[in-house]
């Protein structure tokens, strides 16, 4: 049996976060035709979340980092870690200084500004560099904040990196959104994309979300042949039991404060599109689910009442059923998997170009599609009026997302099994075309489980 290491930042578990679920699903179909491993950095709050999910996968191996394990030894430990709590800390009160002159809201939050790599703790890199050196056959990586491992990873192995969101053209969407561009954000941008390429080109190997991604990422990278696509997936056989039910005054987003293009997305809608919408006499509740700071929230409810933080829902697809779900992301590439919980819960739906980008749905068909604040609020009047129209935006969503069956999974799995052999571009475009039929997308395995408190 081949042997297959995957390497992330994060715990994926609950599946609080589109790349989690993307990466469970993919798992818990490898992990019965490979022998599987992860590579974890958990924090001490994580650790129940990597023995929930050891029981869930009994047959995979855990190899755990403990920064606080590998902490040099000291005279006074104790004293240590408490000098190290208050450098972060003022660090972080620094940094809120510096940008609390920016006239953008959000700008502080950029992630333009933390693009450019830091190096990684020296006990973490031989950590790595030991357990990728036990005989692996491929080692995957996942992740921005991991790109750069590539230089540390045998040359020997069969190396992967799945890019779930391109950095430079999030940056890019980010630096759309200003009304100021400065030299500073030029010269960042400029390093990271660089810093972007280089690493990259560590990989043998590199999957995008989307077709738009790999395109992207072949012009970037300039070899087009080690790129390859495997859509993200959800569950949507239990959507064929359910009813359209007609939303009324219900406006709902999906997503957490911790992912910029989320913040982002929210702020637009509070500051911008919740005006039009009070300017045309709508009566609407704003709902977000997600993990929030209650200060951030309050700031955002003084300029939009309407807004309420929904937090932790017991089953979200019940919850998003009966209600209008909103995708006003402006930042990002890859997959929005809020619209494919979306279409998978029977919900209807507005977004813009940007959130639907690579996904196979078009206005006044499967959604409405709308990018100016104005335009998306008539979108929204529209939809909530017509009961019908959101009837048959949910029931064509569903069929549009459903053509492939179960096949999307195990064209996943068998860029594995291809990357051992030289056949792997006629193999993964054999899969594709006979399956995939326009790129529709369809899942198969465990999507929420009982405790998503965050989503992404």
């Amino acid at each position: 049996m081949k042997k297959i290491l995957f390497i992330l930042p994060c715990v994926p578990y609950p599946l609080t976060a589109g790349g989690n679920q993307a990466f469970f699903n993919m798992v818990e179909y490898i992990r019965h035709k490979m022998s599987v491993s992860l590579l974890l950095s958990p924090e001490n709050k994580e650790m129940n979340d990597v023995e929930s999910l050891r029981a869930l996968w009994t047959n995979v191996d855990f190899n755990l980092f403990r920064e606080e394990e590998a902490e040099p030894k000291t005279r006074c430990p104790r004293y240590y870690r408490w000098l190290k709590k208050m450098s972060e800390s003022i660090s972080r009160k620094m940094q809120r200084q510096l940008y609390s002159f920016q006239q953008e809201r959000p700008y502080k939050n950029m992630t333009l500004k933390n693009s450019c790599f830091k190096p990684f703790p020296k006990a973490y890199v031989e950590y790595v560099s030991d357990i990728s050196r036990r005989g692996f056959d491929i080692i995957q990586v996942e992740f921005y904040p991991l790109i750069t491992l590539g230089y540390l990873l045998p040359k020997d192995v069969q190396t992967v990196f799945v890019h779930h969101e391109l950095r430079y053209i999030r940056n890019e969407n980010e630096m759309e959104c200003l009304t100021h561009v400065t030299d500073e954000d030029k010269m960042l941008y400029g390093i990271a994309k660089d810093m972007e390429k280089a690493a990259l080109r560590q990989y043998k190997h590199v999957i995008a979300l989307t077709d738009i991604d790999r395109l992207l990422l072949a012009d970037l990278v300039g070899q087009e042949c080690k790129i390859y696509v495997s859509p993200a997936v959800v569950q949507i056989e239990s959507a064929y039991d359910r009813i359209v039910k007609p939303a009324s005054v219900r406006l709902t987003f999906v997503g957490s404060e911790n992912h910029y293009p989320n913040q982002d997305a929210v702020d637009w809608f509070c500051h911008e599109v919740a005006p039009c919408l009070r300017v045309q006499g709508f009566k609407f509740v704003f709902q977000v689910i997600g993990t929030w700071k209650s200060r951030y929230v309050k700031s955002l409810q003084a300029v939009c009442p309407e807004m309420e933080l929904v937090g932790y829902v017991e089953d979200l697809r019940e919850y998003l059923n009966g209600s209008i779900v909103l995708v006003p992301i402006r930042i990002g590439s890859g997959m929005r998997m809020k619209i494919l919980d979306a279409v998978s819960s029977m919900a209807s739906f507005v977004t813009t170009t940007k959130g639907v980008e690579g996904i196979d749905l078009r206005h006044n068909e499967e959604c409405l599609i709308a990018d100016s604040a104005t335009d998306f609020a008539a979108a929204v009047i529209r939809l909530e009026a017509d009961k019908k129209l959101q009837v048959r935006l949910a029931t064509q969503a569903l069929k549009r997302l459903s053509f492939c069956g179960k096949f999307i999974i195990i064209c996943k799995g068998c860029i594995y099994y291809c990357l051992l052999s030289s056949l792997i571009c006629k193999i993964i475009k054999t899969i594709r075309s006979f399956y995939c039929f326009n790129h529709n997308l369809c899942g198969i395995s465990r999507t929420f489980g009982a405790s998503n408190p965050e989503y992404s």
